[in-house]
């Protein structure tokens, strides 16, 4: 019988001894191949505190990670991070934050940059291309704010259709067009700088001489500004400005707008503010 017990827990050893062998080696070859970066090694040593998300566009909408089990995730996607040479041009969205005590390391994060060859995660010395996981399962989980649905369709949209009901007036302004939305700060959380990339598109697409303002409001004859009044997952107001410079004029279009049982949202631009609002 003790040989018995004796057989067995032998069996055992040597499978537990060949598991961590095996996690050992697949470690060691994951980071040969590249699959995996040992540059986020202080994470697993639990020598970070806490973990700050703050957004770039919005001081006021920032995560502060302490949960154990979170850290531990973030450093599962940091580490399947691939190094590269070269970091987006974009503006980041966000700025990570590593506390250690009184030691902070800083990187910036683009979203939805996911090519091979182009950071998205970096600081001074180094630029990875993280797993888009880390916008999927990090980001978008830690948001306690329930944004529109759709929140990139009905934002941009609701901007674009002022500017095409507006398009003749602006067109004959020989002057540039300026679109401002810095200052729209109950939105500022959501805006991404991939979706601004197609936003300036559309812009120039209904109105060539149309740009977004960046901090240079001075260089242009028509400014058209946001200001949100208000939203739910469902329900999205606010307010769209023309000021034009020439003529001291100021316009104001209410876009009042609602997601349909058909899964779309429906924009109406009204000249009058709506009794509801």
């Amino acid at each position: 019988m003790n040989s018995r017990k004796s057989i067995i827990l032998l069996m055992i050893f040597v499978l537990v001894s060949a598991l961590f062998v095996s996690c050992g080696v697949t470690e060691a070859i994951q980071s040969k191949l590249g699959s995996k970066n040992k540059d986020f090694e202080y994470i697993k040593q639990n020598k970070v505190d806490k973990i700050v998300i703050q957004s770039t566009r919005d001081t006021g909408f920032r995560f502060v990670v302490t949960d154990k089990s979170t850290i531990s995730e973030i450093y599962d996607l940091l580490s399947s991070a691939k190094a590269v040479s070269e970091k987006s041009t974009l503006a980041p969205d966000y700025v990570f934050e590593m506390q250690m005590g009184k030691e902070v390391k800083k990187f910036n994060y683009v979203v939805g940059i996911y090519d091979k060859k182009t950071g998205n995660f970096y600081d001074d010395k180094s630029i990875y291309v993280v797993p888009k996981r880390l916008d999927n399962d990090i980001i978008q989980n830690l948001s306690f704010i329930r944004k529109p649905r759709e929140f990139e369709n009905v934002y941009y949209s609701s901007i674009l259709e002022v500017i095409k009901k507006n398009k003749d007036g602006l067109m004959k302004d020989d002057g540039s067009i300026g679109i401002d939305i810095s200052d729209d700060r109950d939105c500022a959380q959501y805006i991404l700088s991939t979706d601004l990339e197609q936003f300036k598109r559309d812009i120039k697409s209904i109105i060539p001489n149309g740009q977004l303002v960046d901090k240079n409001s001075d260089k242009f004859n028509v400014i058209i500004s946001v200001k949100n009044q208000g939203y739910k997952t469902k329900t999205f107001k606010t307010i769209v400005t023309i000021t034009n410079k020439k003529d001291n004029s100021q316009t104001n279009y209410y876009v009042d707008c609602k997601y349909d049982d058909f899964n779309a949202w429906q924009i109406n631009v009204l000249d009058k503010k709506p009794d509801t609002w």
